[in-house]
């Protein structure tokens, strides 16, 4: 009778334990794969505490299978980082193109969006060459490497960027994260 009781109390305990541990626990989903031709891949890892919106991890791979960089847009509280809304290598595979919401919802209006360039292994952010900011997180890609989407400038209005010539031009924005050495980036958007 004791070993019952003491049993019921224990299960209690564990139980009581579980609640207050689980909500603090991160949900996390499988990492999403986008491999190149050439088998350059990278994956993308969701993650979002209970009550809060997704925020992700991408992670740039060689074709051997080395890990060239990361970019991770998790925050401690789930409210501060970004997600990834849409990811995909253009139709020649020379870039790999992804955008970003905020998973607090701050500047909902704002779709950063991002290239890496397997050439130079940079990851530039479209914002860095317009005036405004990129306002459609759902892009749209064309051949070779074109990119259709819309930038804010008090409406949205569309906007189409070749990403060769973006990569190749004298006008590289200064703040390109040379993507290499397996190093992972905090960015903030």
């Amino acid at each position: 009778m004791q070993a019952e009781i003491l049993i019921g109390k224990i299960l209690t305990v564990a139980l009581i334990v579980l609640q207050i541990l689980l909500p603090q626990i991160s949900r996390s989903r499988a990492a999403k794969e986008y491999r190149s031709k050439e088998g350059r891949r990278v994956l993308v890892a969701d993650f979002a505490k209970p009550e809060a919106t997704i925020e992700s991890k991408i992670e740039f791979y060689t074709a051997d299978n080395r890990m060239l960089c990361a970019l991770d847009y998790s925050s401690e509280d789930g409210e501060h980082g970004f997600g990834v809304v849409k990811a995909a290598w253009t139709p020649d595979q020379k870039y790999f193109v992804f955008s970003l919401t905020s998973s607090g919802g701050h500047q909902a209006w704002h779709a950063p969006t991002l290239f890496y360039s397997v050439k130079d292994d940079a990851i530039r952010a479209l914002d860095s060459y317009v005036d405004g900011g990129i306002s459609k997180g759902d892009f749209i890609l064309k051949a070779p490497n074109t990119v259709l989407t819309e930038v804010s400038r008090g409406e949205s209005q569309p906007i189409k960027f070749r990403l060769d010539l973006l990569a190749s031009s004298e006008r590289k924005p200064p703040h390109a994260i040379g993507c290499k050495n397996g190093k992972t980036f905090k960015p903030e958007g």
